[in-house]
């Protein structure tokens, strides 16, 4: 037995399940870095230092207590304990901090889920409800970096209400392109903007994130002003490129299912002439002060990219170092 696989065999302390239901050593707060300081400075490991412990499940009721116990948490379906993919795993656990990770060997709780082959799986309390990620034998390590992508795009709900709390997440997801819509949460036409916005949510899931904006609330001003969004014009939904500062704005009155779908896919597509087109519901924009050396956004965007963008939206109201995360 390796001694990777040994560490795996060390139970997660309960404790680290915090009230919320959600385990993290990256978001620890104001009082908690400046802790965390405090033991750097007398040569104690930072929160990144410290080796986190994975628990063994190894009956059913252990493995739906620690899939309940939490809004978001992975679990690791193993064949084999002495394997690559063990030590693989253990690599995923010290990278992807913010989630409570578990790992099974156990052929009666693979039964329970459903699960035939090596698989890591997201379990989470709202949307689909899980994400599986397969894996052939031998091809965890090589992918640990594709995984830990899945995972970040997955633990994200298909529309995350913009507030400070869930703002770090967003930013940390590395999903370059953001679709907000900008709406009262009070007026007539909420709901049913809701429910067409969120019915195409799950075809963009890991390439466009659906943001709520609730426009009854004062500190989401800022994030209509920025996009120079005025009260006659909402309902309007935005998208926006991290990287290349690329803005595009719907009027409420045209949105569907339809005219969403393909916003984001002519967004992505970079299909300039049909946004300048006076045949589209679409208007051009620009960031406030930003040069956009990138008229045709690219698809793709690096965590690099994405934490250079400081007029980002989203930073109107969050902590810079939020975005940061991203790195992580």
């Amino acid at each position: 037995m390796t001694a990777h696989s040994l560490f795996l065999l060390i139970l997660l302390s309960l404790p680290s399940l915090r009230a919320g239901g959600e385990f993290s050593t990256e978001d620890v707060g104001q009082e908690g870095k400046a802790e965390e300081e405090e033991n750097n400075s007398k040569g104690q490991p930072s929160s990144a230092e410290v080796v986190r412990l994975v628990r063994v499940l190894n009956d059913v009721p252990s493995a739906e207590a620690f899939i309940q116990g939490a809004q978001s948490a992975v679990v690791g379906f193993l064949k084999d304990q002495d394997s690559s993919e063990a030590d693989a795993f253990n690599d995923l656990v010290q990278k992807l901090r913010q989630l409570p990770f578990a790992v099974t060997y156990n052929a009666t709780v693979w039964e329970k889920f459903n699960i035939s082959r090596n698989t890591i799986t997201l379990f989470k309390k709202f949307d689909e409800g899980r994400a599986d990620y397969p894996i052939e034998e031998g091809h965890l390590k090589p992918n640990v970096t594709k995984i830990i992508r899945f995972l970040r795009h997955n633990e994200l709900h298909l529309v995350t209400e913009y507030n400070r709390m869930d703002a770090s997440q967003i930013f940390r997801s590395g999903i370059p392109i953001h679709l907000l819509l900008l709406v009262s949460k009070t007026s007539k036409e909420y709901q049913p903007l809701l429910e067409e916005f969120k019915g195409v949510a799950p075809e963009f899931r890991g390439k466009v994130i659906f943001v709520l904006v609730d426009t009854d609330k004062k500190e989401n001003q800022r994030v209509t002003s920025f996009f120079d969004v005025k009260e006659p014009d909402l309902p309007a939904i935005c998208l926006f490129h991290v990287a290349t500062n690329a803005v595009k704005v719907m009027k409420g009155e045209y949105i569907s299912r339809d005219t969403i779908r393909r916003f984001c896919t002519d967004f992505m597509e970079s299909k300039e002439e049909l946004y300048q087109s006076s045949l589209t519901p679409y208007v051009v924009k620009r960031c406030p002060d930003v040069e956009d050396s990138h008229p045709h956004p690219p698809q793709e965007s690096s965590f690099g990219s994405m934490s250079e963008a400081r007029l980002q939206w989203g930073l109107k109201l969050s902590d810079p170092s939020d975005i940061q995360a991203g790195h992580q």
